[in-house]
């Protein structure tokens, strides 16, 4: 019998290894990339968005390990649809409305929802196999280099990442010459590695597998306590616990009134969730996919998404949308169990 009270201590603590794990790899791999000479914005696009998603990864690859696959596709959809209903939600509504940005508007969005639209298709058979996650993978590198085709779209997060590595406030121009004093990359010279950050890279990551490894190992023992369907713990738990970096950028970006660095944020990691999250495990076995995740949760992704589109087309979430977002996501938890 298994004590469910242990369980879910040693979900909470592995979670919470998990993402303290997965920041400080992440702050150390930009270091690491910073001083070997790898441009920022390069940096900007690629690690953020990974390490971000960092503990993702790691859940739904030890997931397969594990033997149960259906962790990633459950993982990847609950991330999703609370980055958009609870993430958005609660930015929104607390810091009083989001402005979009026309670029995100125009570009982003739209593969933001074929990114969606692809991980129903793939998976509508019920698996997901190595092929199709080979194209996943082909579709991130085709949104990173767009991206990196558009450096003023990182300019903010390559200032905080410069920020986080001087130590002091940088003021990044995208336009500027990569040989002037005041541009990121001469900036980014100035940053240098030691054997103390290598070894930090690699405790960090050392401690996100077997946090990771631990957190797979209580959901499967907290689905059989409880009587829950594995992915259903993944779609709910795992998913909300993942999704807390998504919330601390939000909270921090309303503090500082700036609540619109949360939308950039959550599209990058719904578009890393669905293509790196799922390609990378991918690789180790066929995906499978519940008849529950076909018939209501994947479905409810791309709602998600395709609301998330539809709200900001006059590039404003009022308030309002951010409650009505927040409403939305408790109904898709309470209709979750009555299709498992």
């Amino acid at each position: 019998m298994v004590d469910f009270a242990a369980t879910a201590v040693v979900f909470v603590v592995s979670l919470a290894v998990l993402l303290y794990a997965s920041a400080v790899f992440t702050s150390t791999i930009e270091r690491i990339g910073l001083a070997l000479g790898v441009s920022p914005f390069v940096v900007g696009a690629t690690v953020v968005s990974a390490g971000t998603t960092l503990p993702e990864l790691a859940s739904s690859t030890f997931g397969v390990l594990a033997g149960e696959s259906a962790i990633v596709v459950g993982n990847v959809v609950g991330s999703n649809v609370a980055n958009i209903f609870l993430v958005l939600g609660l930015a929104a509504a607390l810091g009083g409305g989001i402005t979009i940005d026309r670029e995100l508007v125009r570009v982003d969005l739209p593969l933001l929802v074929a990114s969606a639209a692809f991980v129903l298709f793939t998976t509508w058979d019920g698996t997901f196999a190595w092929y199709e996650g080979a194209l996943a993978l082909a579709g991130l590198v085709v949104y990173v280099t767009y991206t990196l085709q558009e450096p003023r779209r990182l300019e903010e997060t390559v200032e905080d990442v410069l920020e986080g590595q001087v130590g002091a406030p940088v003021d990044v121009d995208p336009t500027a010459d990569p040989t002037e004093p005041d541009s990121a990359t001469a900036v980014a010279a100035d940053v240098s590695i030691s054997a103390r950050t290598v070894l930090t890279s690699v405790a960090a990551l050392a401690l996100v597998i077997a946090s990771a490894n631990f957190l797979v190992q209580a959901v499967l023992d907290l689905a059989a306590s409880t009587g829950v369907a594995t992915e259903v713990v993944a779609i709910t738990a795992i998913a909300i616990g993942t999704s807390l970096p998504e919330i601390a950028v939000g909270a921090a970006a309303v503090r500082q009134d700036t609540p619109g660095l949360a939308v950039g944020n959550v599209l990058g990691a719904n578009v890393f969730n669905a293509f790196w999250v799922m390609g990378v495990p991918s690789f180790l076995g066929p995906l499978s996919v519940s008849t529950s995740l076909r018939a209501y949760a994947l479905p409810a992704m791309l709602v998600a998404t395709l609301l998330y589109f539809f709200i900001t087309q006059d590039r404003v979430i009022t308030r309002y949308d951010g409650f009505a977002l927040l409403l939305l996501y408790a109904v898709f938890v309470v209709n979750l169990f009555s299709f498992t």
